[in-house]
């Protein structure tokens, strides 16, 4: 998928956990996904490999940040 992200302009999961890992954040939010995913928690599941508190967006919910 990282070829079809650097085509379209986007990240992938693990480039955006990386960028949270480097800038130290408390959490990563990701979100932005396409109609064509499911199943979000595939991407949860790739960036936790490289940063633990991450978790994917849910449509409706709110986060305090």
């Amino acid at each position: 998928m990282k070829d079809f992200a650097k085509k379209t302009l986007h990240s992938t999961a693990t480039e955006a956990a990386t960028i949270a890992k480097l800038a130290d954040v408390k959490k990563l939010i990701i979100g932005h996904f396409s109609a064509r995913y499911n199943d979000a928690s595939l991407f949860e599941r790739e960036a936790k490999r490289v940063f633990e508190n991450t978790v994917a967006a849910k449509e409706g919910k709110t986060y305090k940040v």
